[in-house]
């Protein structure tokens, strides 16, 4: 949960992870933007605050990847399983898969960064899970000219690939046409990817990107069974089914970054 020693490790791990990976710091030596917000439970907190990470390409337009890194605690206030307020709910599904998902697409984008014609900046949001405040603050903390951000790829929960259905939901690619004709076609997946309208305004980090007229997807598996339980741990993902999703990011960002004036065909 955001304001814990747990938040502040997680934090610490993904700092290293992007070094080890050769990402930068988004300013300088400053990688970590605090922020507080109010819980619905009326306290005051002080979150470790958002990652924040980039490749420069020497762009003037750059693309946000992103995936919350908070999540429920013991379950103080989101839990949706009863009488579980002393389990841990560590939350492998929502969202280390995310997390994971981005920081391996971070070293990717780093080791082929020739391939790059727009600078990719790394978002790893808190306070998600107690409403968005993460996108919120890193959209108003002016970190990066926002009227410079192509798009946003959200990552939530991409943990559950059914393994007899096996489809991803691409939330929000009807909200801007451009995504038809830039998302891969599903024939060369191992999976069908669902493209939708924004099912639950508010529902993730992309819909502040959305709500600020900036083109963004969130890329997820879907909600299931293990959603806000202590049984969400890690013996339930299926990391080849991480990875499949992981290629079908990766040829995204090239057919993204191949397309001259991005910035004006999204928009």
């Amino acid at each position: 949960m955001p304001g814990t020693v747990g938040e502040k490790k997680s934090a610490e791990f993904i700092n290293q992870q992007f070094c080890k990976a050769g990402v930068k710091p988004i300013h300088k030596k400053q990688s970590t933007f605090p922020f507080t917000f109010k819980n619905e439970d009326s306290t005051v907190v002080a979150s470790v605050g958002n990652i924040v990470a980039k490749i420069d390409t020497k762009s003037e337009y750059c693309i946000v990847i992103s995936a919350h890194y908070d999540h429920i605690g013991h379950g103080e206030h989101h839990s949706l399983a009863p009488f579980s307020n002393n389990a841990i709910h560590n939350g492998a599904d929502d969202n280390a898969s995310g997390v994971a998902m981005m920081l391996g697409l971070a070293s990717w984008c780093k080791e082929n960064q020739k391939k790059l014609n727009y600078d990719i900046v790394f978002v790893a949001f808190s306070g998600e899970e107690d409403g968005l405040f993460g996108g919120s603050y890193f959209l108003s903390q002016n970190l990066i000219d926002t009227s410079k951000i192509i798009c946003n790829i959200n990552y939530d929960m991409v943990g559950h690939l059914d393994k007899t259905r096996p489809m991803i939901e691409v939330d929000g690619a009807l909200e801007t046409e451009a995504w038809n004709m830039l998302l891969p076609n599903d024939t060369t997946s191992q999976f069908i990817a669902e493209r939708s309208r924004i099912r639950i305004k508010g529902g993730a980090d992309h819909c502040v990107f959305i709500e600020a007229n900036i083109p963004a997807i969130l890329i997820s598996t879907g909600i299931t069974s293990f959603y806000h339980r202590p049984t969400d741990d890690l013996e339930t993902i299926n990391f080849l089914g991480m990875e499949a999703i992981g290629n079908y990011s990766i040829e995204l960002l090239l057919r993204l970054n191949n397309k001259k004036e991005l910035h004006l065909f999204l928009k």
